[in-house]
């Protein structure tokens, strides 16, 4: 008797020790019962106390595991870091649990027993597992299933060989590794068919077919984003009929019909990759508003937009060139613009290199900084006609692809390079210019050959410092087709827009005022000759050149940051319109570079002039009798007074030299 007295004091108080140990590792918190352990535990109906399960209606197992039966209480079952790659025992409840949830497991055998033993589960989640194949189940037994999550796994197959349905009505299945929608191999929709919510988003889906949700007809919302689709054919009006949204983003090489809208009657937001693929929606739709408005009769359309993102003025819907006449003419200053600035460029340099170094002149210095100048904004134009032979009439299709690669921030930061360099160069050899000509015996000093370095190298370190400010996000080279920064979204941006067309101002302004005192100049004499016209004619001449190539450009940039609101979410705000930049761009711009070679630099004339420095020439015999007849034009108060006081034929001869020289 002692004896058996003895065991059972044994046995209870066994017993109070192990639900001493349930109870110290697992808490209560709230509405949940949360069980953990350092090494995996195993719990049952007889290992954990009653009580303790019954005090809350959420069940929450970290390392740790229950088989057996779940108390009526408990109405969510949360399972995570299950090491094991299968459930071995299963766990059941009649009625009440309605939530579960397995994260962050090893698991890789959908448990094939899960309704049979919770018939009244409303909402499963797996979550991280490492599950591949679901070939069997047993959801169709869960007759109030209706949502179902399986996400951040492996999972490529999901079919049923038994061909059942299964009331679920939102199934989550993304972040897999899905490749098709098939019924043998792939996903099977067809135990599918009561569907409104279908998420494949981030898998590796090529190809889908309108047909392969012939079986879906409630299909109200589907998620196809960044699944590296190719193909999205919608070859039957039948199908796909109640889809209300569509998301197709992140797929950069997508392709589908032009007529989308034709196969899906009730949609009401489809969001596409690129906006190009709004461009034959959005014609149709005015298209049929305007028909509507002369016919009048009514044609409801969705208050709000439809398509996204909605092509903006900078988002073209054609190709990058309207016809093939403005393909020539682009294709042409391409090609005298690279050529002649290039042949400049070579020539000057072999002309420093096999003359002495006292027979170098600031301006032909400056003149070659101005054609290297030119050369790199040459290159951009290069990069954009390579882009139009290589998607041509597809421009429009393939814009996305193009403005997201490093070549255009390599052609934006090129183009930003050239085009301000190219105006400080220009207007060093303006200043150098106007200082030579108007105070011609102060320019018997030269400059200092360090002082001219210095401000040649400053023009380039300044030049740098704009192009590289969008690549720290201050504007942006991917805004637009043309990878110019020309965004207007935030307060930096307009900083970076006001800076260039001050700068540019500033520049045109000290050009066009040297030039404007040397025709002055000119005027002021009492003696006018087929020299001074010839000479303020090519001033005027570059004086329109500057003005054509720069102001357009900085017109339209002035509009759009005065029309554009501070802060504005419709794209419709744009400041800026394709076809304008464009024209500046490509057509007006590079008219500069090809008109500079011509006029300052070694181009103008290919005879190295022997004179140098002030050295008169032999004046001829008409010069002599103008001569004598010269007068003072302009004083100034420094005591000395400008060229005009020389000869005509000498004031010819520095235009001349300036032109041999540069």
């Amino acid at each position: 008797m002692s004896f058996s007295k003895l065991l059972f004091h044994l046995y209870y108080i066994f017993g109070f020790l192990l639900n001493l140990h349930t109870i110290s590792t697992c808490l209560i918190l709230n509405d949940e019962i949360f069980c953990k352990s350092s090494n995996f535990y195993h719990y049952n109906s007889s290992s954990i106390n009653n009580s303790v399960l019954i005090s809350r209606s959420t069940f929450h197992l970290t390392n740790t595991y229950y088989s057996g039966i779940l108390t009526d209480n408990i109405h969510k079952l949360i399972i995570d870091e299950y090491p094991y790659k299968t459930f071995q025992f299963p766990f059941s409840s009649s009625l009440t649990l309605h939530s579960l949830s397995i994260e962050h497991t090893n698991l890789n055998l959908f448990p094939t027993w899960l309704c049979t033993h919770n018939k009244n589960l409303s909402f499963i989640e797996i979550d991280y597992s490492h599950i591949e194949q679901i070939l069997k189940h047993d959801l169709n037994l869960c007759s109030n299933l209706r949502i179902l999550r399986i996400s951040n796994s492996y999972l490529k197959q999901f079919t049923n060989s038994y061909n059942i349905s299964i009331s679920i009505e939102y199934l989550y299945l993304n972040n897999n590794n899905l490749t098709k929608i098939f019924y043998e191999n792939g996903l099977n929709l067809y135990q599918f068919p009561y569907l409104h919510i279908l998420d494949l988003s981030y898998n590796q889906i090529k190809s889908i077919s309108s047909e392969d949700f012939n079986q879906t007809f409630s299909l109200t919302t589907l998620y196809l984003s960044y699944c590296n689709l190719e193909l999205f054919q919608l070859n039957n009006k039948k199908y796909l009929t109640s889809l209300e949204i569509l998301d197709l983003r992140g797929n950069n090489n997508l392709q589908t019909n032009k007529n989308w809208y034709d196969y899906l009657p009730h949609l009401m937001k489809i969001y596409f990759p690129y906006a190009h693929f709004c461009c034959h929606f959005k014609n149709e739709r005015n298209l049929l508003t305007n028909e509507n408005e002369k016919n009048l009769f009514s044609i409801s359309f969705h208050s709000d937009p439809v398509c996204f993102p909605l092509p903006d003025q900078m988002t073209p819907c054609e190709s990058l060139f309207s016809s093939n006449f403005s393909r020539l003419i682009f294709f042409l200053i391409v090609f005298i613009s690279v050529i002649s600035n290039l042949t400049a460029l070579i020539v000057t340099i072999f002309r420093l290199i096999t003359s002495s170094y006292n027979r170098w002149s600031i301006s032909t210095l400056f003149s070659s900084n101005l054609a290297l100048a030119d050369f790199i904004s040459s290159i951009y134009l290069i990069f954009i006609g390579i882009i139009d032979i290589h998607f041509h009439e597809n421009f429009y299709i393939k814009t996305q692809l193009w403005t997201k690669s490093y070549l255009c921030t390599f052609a934006g930061f090129i183009y930003i390079f050239g085009i301000q360099s190219s105006i400080y160069a220009l207007t060093l050899l303006t200043f150098e210019r106007f200082y030579t000509i108007l105070f011609s015996f102060k320019r018997q000093t030269q400059w200092p050959s360090k002082f001219t370095l210095i401000i040649i190298s400053l023009g380039w370190f300044i030049s740098l410092i704009i192009a590289s400010l969008p690549l720290i996000n201050i504007n942006n080279f991917h805004a637009n087709s043309l990878c110019v920064p020309f965004r207007i979204e935030s307060l930096f941006d307009r900083f970076y827009l006001s800076l260039l067309i001050i700068a540019d101002l500033c520049f045109i302004g000290i050009i066009i005022t040297c030039n404007g005192l040397i025709c002055f100049n000119f005027s002021k004499s009492h003696v006018h000759t087929l020299n001074d016209a010839r000479a303020t004619l090519k001033i005027l001449t570059l004086v329109i050149a500057i003005c054509i190539s720069r102001l357009p450009l900085i017109i339209f940039i002035f509009f759009a940051l005065i029309i554009h609101p501070n802060s504005s979410n419709n794209v419709n705000n744009y400041g800026f319109h394709f076809n304008n930049i464009k024209l500046a761009i490509l057509f007006l711009q590079p008219f500069s570079s090809c008109f500079n070679p011509f006029m300052y630099s070694s181009l103008s004339t290919f005879k190295w002039s022997t004179t140098t420095g002030f050295e008169r020439p032999k004046p001829n015999r008409k010069s002599m009798e103008f001569s004598r007849f010269r007068s003072k034009s302009v004083g100034f108060k420094r005591g000395y007074h400008p060229l005009r006081m020389m000869s005509i034929t000498s004031l010819d001869y520095r235009f001349s030299s300036l032109t041999d020289t540069s």
